[in-house]
Formats: C-alpha cells, sequence, structure tokens
C-alpha cells in the first residue's frame, strides 16, 4: 500500500473538507429557479433556500412581486420586512419575457435548473414559454412545481384565487362562525403557508425520486387540495361523520356542528388568558386541580358521552374555578396533575419565551435595506446536515448579471440587454449580495 506524505494529505485533506462544506445541507447543489410572487410560491422557495438550495427569483422589469410595495417601507423594485420575510436568501433577476431574446434567456435559465416553481394562474407559465413538455423535453430531470388555486384545470380554473376565495370555499368560514353566527375568516394567509408547504414537500419527494429513476416530473398544488387536507381531519368532521351519525344532524348539538374546535377554549384568570381543550383527559386531572372532585360524580359529566352533551355547562363552571387563580397558580396546578394549557401571549412577547430562547427558534438579523429585524430560524433540525439562516436580498433585478452570465450571456451582450430594457438590472447588481 502507498502512503501518501505530508503535504499531499494536506491537500487531500483540504479538498475533502470543501466537499463536506459544499454538501452540507441538505439540498446543497440543487439550483431551483421560481417564478412567484405575494406569498405561497415565494414561501416555498424561501424554505428550499433554508435547506440550502440555491434559489434564483425571476421578476418582470414591468411587474415585479406586489408585496415588494407593500407597507409603509415598500417601494415597486426594493424591499421591507415582510418581502424580506418570504424571499430572504434569493438571488433576483429581472427579465421581460414578453421580448422574444427574454423568452429565450427565461427557457435556458429555467432549463439549467433542477427545480422550476411558479404559482402563476393556469396557462400564463405557458404563455411563456414554460409549459412543461417543453421544459422536460429540453431537460428531462426538471422538476416543475406549480400552485394554483382551482387546479391546472377545471370549470375555475381560469377564476382568481386568493387564500381568502378559498378559505370561504372550503367552508373555514362556516367553522370560524361565532357567538351570533357570524361568519370569519382565520386570519392568516392559512391556505397560502399550507400551500407553500405542500409544494416543499412535493419537490423534495420528486427529487428523492428522480434519484431511483432518473427523470423529474410535474408537481400541481392546487390551493383547494392543500387547504382540504389540511381542514379535513378537525375542521371538517361532520362532513365525514355524518354516514353514520350518533343521531339525526338536526337534532345534534349546536356545538359538536363545530367540534372538535368547540372543545378548545381560552378562559380568562384573574390576571390574563389561558388556552387548554376542555374535554382532553386526564378529566380527573382538571377536577383534582380546580378542587372540584364533585365534577367527577356529577351525572352531567360522568363520562365523555355526558360531558360533550353538556358542554356549555362545564365550559361555564371550568371558567368560573379558573378566574379565581392568576395565570401563573392555575398552569401551575394543571402542570402538578399533568393537564395541558398555555398561557396566551401578545405576539410582541413570543421572543421572551422560554422554550423559544432554548431552540433558538428567532433570529435577530441585519436584513439590507429593511434594518434590523427578527426572523424564524429553519424549523428543521437535522442529526447530520444544516439548514441555512438566510439573510440576503435584493432590490428588482439586483442580481441579473450574475444569474445571466451563468448560462454563458457575456457582458457585452448584458449591456445591449440592458440598453435594449430586456433585463433590468440596479446599482447593487454589480455586487451580488450573498447568504
Amino acid at each position: 500500500m502507498k502512503l501518501i506524505d505530508g503535504s499531499k494529505k494536506s491537500r487531500v485533506r483540504t479538498i475533502f473538507d470543501a466537499m463536506i462544506k459544499e454538501f452540507d445541507s441538505p439540498l446543497a447543489g440543487v439550483k431551483v429557479v421560481e417564478i412567484t410572487s405575494i406569498y405561497s410560491g415565494p414561501m416555498a422557495g424561501m424554505m428550499l433556500a433554508e435547506l440550502g438550495a440555491q434559489v434564483t427569483k425571476v421578476e418582470s422589469p414591468n411587474g415585479p412581486d406586489p408585496v415588494r410595495s407593500q407597507g409603509l417601507a415598500g417601494t415597486a423594485d426594493g424591499v421591507n420586512s415582510t418581502f424580506y420575510s418570504l424571499n430572504r436568501g434569493k438571488r433576483f433577476c429581472s427579465i421581460d419575457a414578453k421580448t422574444s431574446r427574454g423568452k429565450e434567456l427565461l427557457f435556458e435559465l429555467v432549463t439549467n435548473a433542477d427545480v422550476f416553481i411558479h404559482n402563476m394562474r393556469p396557462g400564463k407559465a405557458e404563455g411563456l414559454g414554460l409549459d412543461y413538455e417543453s421544459l422536460s423535453a429540453a431537460n428531462p430531470r426538471i422538476i416543475y412545481g406549480a400552485i394554483t388555486g382551482h387546479g391546472p384545470e377545471g370549470p375555475e380554473a381560469h377564476l382568481p384565487a386568493y387564500d381568502y376565495v378559498v378559505q370561504a370555499k372550503l367552508g373555514m368560514v362556516d367553522y370560524q362562525r361565532d357567538k351570533d353566527g357570524r361568519g370569519d375568516l382565520v386570519r392568516q394567509v392559512v391556505v397560502d403557508k399550507t400551500s407553500a408547504n405542500g409544494l416543499v414537500q412535493g419537490v423534495l419527494a420528486a427529487l428523492y425520486m428522480r434519484e431511483k429513476t432518473g427523470k423529474g416530473q410535474r408537481i400541481d398544488i392546487p390551493m383547494v387540495a392543500a387547504g382540504l387536507a389540511f381542514l379535513w381531519p378537525d375542521g371538517l368532521a361532520p362532513a365525514h361523520a355524518e354516514l353514520e351519525p350518533m343521531m339525526p344532524i338536526d337534532q345534534l348539538p349546536p356545538w359538536l356542528e363545530s367540534a372538535p374546535g368547540s372543545f378548545l377554549v381560552v378562559l380568562e384568570t384573574s390576571d390574563g388568558e389561558i388556552a387548554t381543550g376542555i374535554l382532553l383527559p386526564p378529566w380527573d386531572g382538571l377536577c383534582l386541580a380546580l378542587e372540584r372532585t364533585d365534577w367527577v360524580t356529577d351525572e352531567r359529566f360522568t363520562d365523555q358521552l355526558n360531558r360533550v352533551l353538556n358542554l356549555p355547562a362545564l365550559i361555564d363552571e371550568v371558567a368560573t374555578e379558573v378566574a379565581k387563580y392568576s395565570t401563573e397558580e392555575v398552569l401551575s396546578r394543571f402542570q402538578t396533575y399533568d393537564f395541558a394549557a398555555g398561557k396566551v401571549v401578545t405576539r410582541r412577547e413570543i421572543q421572551d419565551d422560554p422554550t423559544i430562547q432554548h431552540l433558538g427558534l428567532i433570529t435577530e438579523q441585519e436584513a439590507p435595506g429593511v434594518g434590523r429585524v427578527r426572523q424564524p430560524a429553519p424549523m428543521w433540525m437535522f442529526s447530520d446536515a444544516k439548514t441555512e439562516i438566510t439573510t440576503s436580498l435584493n432590490v428588482t433585478g439586483g442580481d441579473s448579471l450574475e444569474v445571466l452570465m451563468e448560462i454563458g450571456v457575456s457582458a457585452d451582450e448584458f449591456e445591449q440587454l440592458k440598453e435594449a430594457g430586456i433585463v433590468l438590472v440596479t446599482d447593487s447588481s454589480q455586487e451580488p449580495t450573498t447568504s
């Protein structure tokens, strides 16, 4: 066996260390191109960047992502805190795909990637020459992910779809009815964010399958499908329980129509609020914690069915007892008997939570163009890989030069493209930001 001398060992070690560093993130080496806007698509791209992919966002010079201009600090081609939260860690290229050369550049950029994602309405990607068939013919390994509102085809595929539209369509607004019967929205873009997570899951599965087959594929995530899957287990309980109801539907108590959400309550303490699940075990733990052992033999509450049928009375009595204690006192009592509850904190207090601090889930960063901001750390905690706390950001077209030179555009042609308005470039584009 021939031994390697010390100097060669050092060089081999350096090369090996560089290889390990290059591939120490789960998606290191994966190139993603996205044409996305608003929430769902950008969030999916940002999560792929957190997993180590190189993500390039392409915007139109005449119509960049409108979230850039939202809020007091927003400008048409600039940044703001919301845009930063959805798009940090990406490179930004601006191409006018309505021109023939722009369309060629965009096609070449996408076909040189591993993954292409968008959240355009059906037909728009095809209008840019980015249909899956053409892209796959040029690059059979391409993974194509599309978020649409009502699906890639169908009776409503052409209609605009925002989060609130899908919430209304799926019964979420109905599920959120208050005591007076008024429907309400979940006050977050819950379907957008669910669709983003669904697309990331699909891309990861497709990358794994490509390792086995060598082929890419198309993934469609209709918002109605993502929202339905998200809502179904609990929010649509009546829909899947009506097959064999325990009593005629019109005879069910009204709180069962909103079960199991109606079992989850926010109760006032003497100095704040707690959230708890009034019907969750251990039942005797709740009784002991609040020193109401008489509930154990109360015929209204003797078993789970009786507690369900008498839920309003149970909530009222528990609320009366909880109000006698401070938040810390009642939580301590519940913890003694392993009954789950949580203090209701304001959104500005989240960073002070001891678990959040222990896990390092909120980071403070200097956001380019925004200032110092807080951001969540990546949710994934790998034993043998790392995720990226992405920080880079740029204005519209800020990385156009770097991105296009990678697909063979010369400096001279780039100047011509800029002069013709086919690409948009800003002062910062000569010095692209990095994560």
